[in-house]
């Protein structure tokens, strides 16, 4: 058995990790980073990009450019609210199953394929950089992912021809990584504010016991819809400047949520940043540019209701388990969005405890699954993690209630039985409809399945004892039973949620993507200068954000033109020779942009 990789499979980014004998490490990927873009492009004869390049490509082309579908994994088309629909240029359909998917030319692909390309880009990060095959991994989930998407996630595993031996939640492989080579007992809150969700678990942990007490969270809310705030007050200051509304351009949406995105990160450090977009839009009267300042005060004014969200779910996480703040003694601060400084400041204010900063957000979740995955190769000191069950379990009853016998955050794994009857005189049938979910009626909950017992020896209604029993193991699958105490049949059922693919159709996806390699069908040479030229743009783009405030207006221009020329060049062209002389006119180019500035080094060609 080759080695097990633990895998953090984000909304905006990923990163694999595995154990190296009793240490944890992140593996590099191929273009030298600790993180891959959870990212995928697909071209028009269905090659396909996955990482940075994809990224990269989102401003020429971002109705083929698919990101964030980690908030769609799982879910069905209807259950996506308006403004989810609108933080994506690429097109969301539903399914013939009523699922969610991407459209792309004639294609519809589903979350769980695009997440199969990234993964299969993190499997072989991993086995390069191993030197070996990599067939075996644990994979983590948002604590509150409902078992659909959780099993939509295994699926996305299997497609990318990967063995997913556990999903384990976010937090809860923050708390391995906190409990590893830690003697320390301690009772700790781990905030996670990602990309695209939100969760917080309080554990107790002791030595080696690390036990789940409480979890909530948000799958909707993230760092994407803290973009969203600053693209829509962009959006009033372009129009208060222009008087012309761009909210239905997706060229210019997609430039404006790069700006967010970047503006964002430098008011974690800067009190305020300047956002300049020169060539936004161009009319009859000329072209229209973007320039205005964002200050730390008005981004933490547009973003507070967001973070006063995370807020209320914290103090929620403490009543379910019954413990004041002041019973916390550290806050494991995970994900991107949590190096916010309002955030950190909320966040300290509202447990008044240090917040322990010794973890790197972007990589503490995926160490955790490498220390899980060691712990199932054997090869490190085994912890024991008890967790717990994210949303009440029950089954249907008369009337058309939830009937509730395993509460949310009851430790698993855990087993309850109970006793139910027949409705009507002489019922030989019993359906036993299984629930997620805390709503008292029925139809609001998530259905998992249903079966059915039948033989009942006929009897007046209510008299027949039907024993359900419930019983979840340590990997949250649930297995359901049903047992008539007076004549002895019994049925039972183990619950894998639907996600929209059959297993043919798993097998099928599988099959077809286990031979494909990036561009397969290219020479070796065509690859190295694809990927030449794509260092060159990099190199550019730095050129141009370090050089932005000394350049002319009529510079800027070219260098996004010229940006952009390359972007679609490398989409679209697969012409050795066109490439080439690519390549030369890049460095050519660049070449002349620092004989200008006096300054920056030109690509080689």
């Amino acid at each position: 058995m080759g080695k097990v990789i633990g895998i953090d499979l984000g909304t905006t980014n990923s990163v694999c990790a595995y154990m190296d004998r009793r240490d944890p490490v992140v593996i590099i990927n191929a273009e030298g980073g600790r993180v891959t873009p959870s990212v995928v492009g697909i071209s028009k004869n269905g090659e396909r990009f996955v990482g940075d390049i994809a990224k990269r490509q989102l401003l020429i082309n971002p109705e083929a450019t698919i990101h964030s579908i980690k908030r769609f994994m799982g879910r069905r088309y209807s259950e996506l609210k308006p403004h989810e629909l609108e933080m994506v240029q690429y097109n969301l359909v539903e399914t013939r199953n009523g699922d969610a998917g991407v459209e792309i030319g004639d294609r519809v692909y589903l979350p769980q394929e695009i997440s199969a390309m990234v993964l299969q880009k993190l499997r072989k990060s991993a086995e390069d950089f191993l030197g070996e095959p990599v067939t075996e991994a644990v994979i983590t989930v948002p604590a509150y992912f409902t078992d659909r998407q959780r099993q939509a996630t295994k699926d996305a595993g299997t497609i990318a021809g990967l063995d997913v031996l556990r999903i384990i939640n976010e937090p809860t492989a923050a708390a391995l990584s906190y409990v590893h080579n830690r003697k320390k007992s301690s009772t700790i809150a781990v905030y996670d504010f990602g990309g695209g969700t939100f969760d917080i678990s309080i554990l107790e942990v002791d030595r080696d016991l690390a036990e789940v007490r409480a979890t909530r969270g948000n799958n909707t809310l993230g760092g994407a819809d803290i973009d969203r705030r600053i693209v829509e007050w962009l959006l009033g200051q372009f129009q208060k400047e222009h008087g012309i509304d761009v909210s239905e351009d997706k060229l210019v949406l997609q430039r404006l949520r790069e700006a967010a995105e970047r503006a964002k990160l430098e008011l974690s450090s800067a009190h305020e940043t300047d956002i300049h977009l020169p060539f936004l839009l161009a009319d009859a009267t000329g072209p229209k540019h973007l320039q205005c300042s964002l200050s730390r005060y008005t981004f933490e004014s547009l973003a507070t209701p967001l973070f006063d969200q995370t807020l209320e779910e914290c103090r929620k996480a403490l009543e379910e388990c019954r413990l004041g703040p002041e019973d916390i003694d550290e806050v494991i601060l995970v994900g991107g969005s949590s190096r916010i400084p309002k955030v950190q400041e909320m966040v300290k204010n509202l447990f008044d405890r240090p917040l322990n900063k010794g973890f790197n957000p972007d990589e503490v979740v995926a160490i955790g699954a490498a220390i899980q995955a060691g712990i199932l190769e054997g090869d490190v000191k085994a912890v024991t993690l008890l967790d717990v069950t994210n949303f009440s379990l029950g089954i249907e009853v008369e009337g058309r209630r939830a009937a509730k016998l395993i509460p949310k955050n009851t430790t698993i794994p855990t087993q309850k039985t109970q006793l139910v009857s027949t409705v009507i005189d002489n019922q030989r049938t019993v359906k036993i409809h299984v629930l997620q979910g805390e709503s008292p009626n029925a139809r609001e909950n998530v259905s998992l399945g249903e079966f059915e017992l039948q033989g009942i020896e006929p009897a007046p209604r209510g008299v027949p004892r039907i024993q359900v029993k419930f019983a979840i193991d340590a990997n949250g699958m649930v297995q359901v039973s049903a047992k008539d105490t007076r004549s002895g049949v019994s049925n039972a059922v183990s619950i894998e949620a639907p996600t929209g693919l059959s297993q043919v159709e798993i097998d099928e996806l599988r099959q077809e993507h286990s031979n494909y390699d990036e561009r397969g069908d290219e020479s070796d040479d065509l690859k190295a200068l694809r990927h030449q030229i794509e260092k060159q743009l990099v190199s550019l783009e730095g050129f141009l954000r370090d050089n932005r405030g000394f350049l002319h207006k009529k510079d800027i221009f070219e260098i996004e033109q010229a940006l952009k020329r390359g972007r679609m060049a490398l989409l679209k062209s697969s012409d050795k020779g066109n490439l080439d002389d690519l390549s030369l006119y890049l460095a050519r180019f660049f070449a002349h942009l620092a004989d200008k500035t006096g300054g920056g080094d030109a690509p080689v060609h």
